[in-house]
């Protein structure tokens, strides 16, 4: 089930370390929000076109706990970072 998943989560942290490195520290956090926005698309593209109808509501909310957890972890990291500088 795990591997259902993975996909969106990996979206989603290769996405905001982009936004990390990509763009001004003003724009983290609208950066994030359209990462986490493919990543959800990605998750249930995924979800619908590639796997069983069976169980989709738990890969579904899987992938997308995983990925508010990914975008709330880049967030703090991007709030203490600011702080520091």
């Amino acid at each position: 089930m795990i591997t259902n998943v993975v996909p969106s989560w990996a979206v989603m942290a290769c996405g905001a370390t982009l936004v990390a490195i990509l763009m001004p520290p003003q724009d983290f956090p609208s950066g994030l929000i359209g990462v986490l926005a493919i990543a959800v698309v990605v998750a249930f593209v995924l979800q619908v076109a590639f796997y069983r109808p069976e169980g989709l509501v738990s890969r579904l909310s899987l992938a997308l706990t995983g990925n508010v957890l990914i975008t709330a972890l880049f967030a703090v990291a991007f709030v203490v970072l600011s702080v520091v500088d």
